[in-house]
């Protein structure tokens, strides 16, 4: 409660002091984190090429038509649907305050046909609904596809991404999955670690044709993001809309909605606090330093700078993805030192899992009943023991490979800022910060695997008719090998779990690299522009506002700097 109340505390002084620099949309954005602290709200957003059905997908998903649907490109603004008591919307123009809107005239502000290319100036669009989905915080983003007719719809669905707490990536079969989605999904990935696929519109294909899109779609994408996917999965929003039953995937979308609201949710909203609160901070001191600068030197200079820290930006983005290899190459020896401390503890482990099946199959054999079924359960017991056993010893040995990962990471990406230095502006910037441990929530799940289970019906039925003895050895051999799958798969989980945190963290380090090059020249572009209506105003007011910055900066150095 007392970090709530701090980060709370910090958000209100970071909105006000904002408010005071003249810096409105920082402002607004302050305000609209805390909003989302206070109401434990977080972004999962539907994303993808134009056409992909993402809006009717939503609808199905919350149960209500309120997204406008069409046979052309309709969605031009960033929409999110969030909990309400009733159906309700409301849209924001520009820097001014929300105004309620009809529902029903959604598509006055959000479809193409009616404000193409965003010309009404349509900064934020919310729907409320009341739908049992949304109520545990969880937040459906329509976003403009990409690659449509409309460049504005791409720009803001770029703006977009690094709000995006998860990702629901919308795909269809013409073609499965294109570059710019590739792209997007890419840059997604660099922040948001929740990815979702569906294959939509699967009413409309054959079985070889969802196979085949299946097929090379998840290749492309875990070529792309450097690991597997999860499973795709094949739904038909329109079906469902329309009030069929649940078809092919969609109980297992909702399902992974659901549990991505109660199993994640509050660890991607204190995330994204972190994140966004802190990016905030960084962005008010950077807009403030730009602007005295600025206002220290003739307009002519400042122009000229500003030309050429955009070129150092260019070479610090040629040189992250010249640097790609070496961190790929720290991500290789993390996996081969991760593989090798497993591969040792199960060597033993196993030896040892064995004689203890063995002697629980002695008391599963000696007290009757159905022997197959006890069996089974004793092999899960058993390796669920060994498992466990194992992360208790291996935790430390993990912190340390992830710690030595991410220094050698920072070590890295910090060649970047070395060359990035002669540039004053670029120069400022801190070095990339390392991460110390494993902090995100580990998803190994054990698993009795019953699809892989060695019983089956017909297992059963033979059992019934073999002589005891033969009975009891088939019975052993089963779920011996069962418990070697189990050991194998989870313990491979495991090791997946490691490398897609080290892989998460090496994005997150790259995208803010990013994002902190970009954000300083759009703070010394609105600078120079801000300067140049101060000094029209005279030597006096140029003074009184350098003063004003001097006492802004040192509030909000002042405030803490949030932790994740």
């Amino acid at each position: 409660m007392d970090a709530d109340r701090t980060e709370q505390g910090t958000l209100a002084d970071l909105e006000r002091l904002a408010r005071e620099a003249g810096a409105v949309e920082l402002a607004r954005e302050a305000a609209a984190v805390a909003e989302r602290l206070r109401e434990g709200r977080f972004y999962v957003a539907c994303v993808g090429q134009f056409k992909r059905g993402k809006s009717t997908l939503i609808n199905a998903l919350v149960g209500e038509p309120v997204l406008p649907t069409g046979v052309v490109p309709v969605t031009a603004a960033v929409t999110v649907v969030r909990f309400g008591a009733r159906v309700a919307a409301r849209v924001r123009f520009g820097e001014r305050d929300w105004e309620d809107c009809d529902p029903r005239a959604l598509a006055t502000y959000v479809a193409e046909e009616h404000n193409p290319g965003n010309e009404k100036g349509v900064t934020g669009v919310e729907v409320f609904v009341p739908s049992p989905l949304l109520a545990t915080g969880l937040c459906l983003v329509d976003t403009p596809g990409i690659a449509s007719v409309s460049p504005a719809g791409t720009a803001a669905t770029r703006a977009f991404v690094p709000h995006i707490d998860a990702a629901l990536l919308v795909l269809g079969a013409d073609p499965p999955i294109s570059g710019d989605e590739l792209g997007l999904v890419e840059e997604i990935a660099r922040s948001a670690h929740e990815l979702i696929v569906v294959l939509n519109k699967a009413d409309r294909l054959g079985d070889a044709e969802r196979a085949e899109a299946l097929g090379f779609t998840e290749r492309v994408l875990a070529e792309r993001l450097r690991r597997p996917v999860a499973p795709i999965l094949q739904v038909s929003a329109v079906e469902r809309l329309a009030g069929g039953p649940p078809g092919r995937d969609w109980d297992a979308l909702v399902w992974c909605l659901e549990g991505l609201a109660l199993g994640s949710g509050a660890s991607l909203v204190r995330a994204a606090e972190a994140r966004e609160t802190a990016a905030l901070r960084d962005a008010l001191l950077l807009e403030l330093d730009a602007e005295r600068e600025a206002l220290e030197r003739p307009l002519h200079e400042s122009q000229a700078r500003v030309a050429s820290l955009r070129r150092a930006i260019a070479g610090a983005e040629r040189a992250l993805e010249e640097l790609g290899p070496r961190m790929s190459a720290v991500q290789e020896r993390l996996r081969r030192a991760f593989s090798e401390a497993r591969d040792a503890f199960f060597r033993g482990a196993l030896r040892e899992a064995r004689a203890a099946l063995r002697a629980r199959l002695d008391g599963v054999f000696a007290s009757g009943g159905a022997p197959r079924a006890r069996a089974t359960g004793a092999a899960v017991d058993v390796a669920r023991e060994c498992l466990e056993r194992w992360r208790r010893e291996q935790e430390p040995e993990v912190e340390r490979l992830y710690r030595e990962g991410m220094q050698r990471f920072a070590e890295v990406l910090g060649e970047v800022h070395d060359r990035t230095a002669a540039s004053p502006e670029l120069a400022r910037l801190s070095r990339p910060e390392v991460m110390t441990g494993v902090t995100a929530r580990s998803r190994l799940v054990y698993t009795e695997m019953l699809t892989a289970a060695p019983a089956s019906v017909g297992a059963g039925l033979l059992d019934a008719v073999r002589p005891p003895r033969a009975r009891r050895r088939r019975i052993e051999r089963a779920a011996a090998a069962y418990l070697e799958r189990l050991l194998e798969a989870n313990s491979a989980r495991a090791k997946n779990d490691f490398l897609e945190r080290v892989l998460e963290s090496r994005r997150g380090l790259e995208a803010e690299v990013r994002r902190r090059l970009q954000d300083v020249a759009a703070a010394a572009e609105r600078a120079v522009e801000q300067a140049r209506r101060t000094q029209e105003a005279g030597a006096a007011a140029v003074q009184a506002r350098v003063d004003a910055i001097a006492r802004l900066r040192t509030e909000v150095e002042a405030l803490e700097h949030p932790e994740a």
